[in-house]
């Protein structure tokens, strides 16, 4: 039976995930288009549009202060990739300032021709608990 080799844009988006949740951000943002956008909804410190690799590791950054580098994957639930898009289903927990966060988050995303990822939107399971922790 022939394997067939992953597609190299679910390689660098897993890279991207991988790296991130290990705070490795120099890493991450390599998998990054120069036209990213990132869009994660909410109104809390972490939410808002993010244009650009700076931005996006920015963002990243914010993420990892805000939380004491607490965030973390503790289940990756699914990897869903079409032709065009991939979506990522996750499970994860933060602690901040004796407060836990756990939730589910969706990331539906795209890349650009050279497999970088190019359109980062975020879904949380319960956008209120996010808010309030992430306020």
């Amino acid at each position: 039976m022939e394997h067939l080799a992953e597609p190299q844009r679910l390689v660098n988006a897993r890279q991207f995930f991988v790296s991130f949740s290990s705070t490795r951000l120099d890493d991450a943002t390599r998998m990054l288009s120069p036209k990213v956008v990132c869009t994660v909804p909410g109104q809390n410190k972490l939410s808002g549009v993010f244009h650009g690799p700076d931005e996006v590791r920015r963002h990243l950054v914010t993420l990892v202060e805000h939380t004491g580098g607490t965030f973390e994957v503790l289940k990756w639930m699914d990897w869903m990739v079409g032709e065009a898009h991939m979506a990522v289903l996750q499970y994860a927990q933060a602690q901040r300032e004796a407060r836990m966060y756990r939730g589910h988050h969706l990331y539906l995303l795209e890349s650009d021709s050279d497999d970088l990822l190019s359109d980062i939107k975020v879904f949380f399971e319960d956008q209120a608990a996010a808010d309030r922790f992430f306020v």
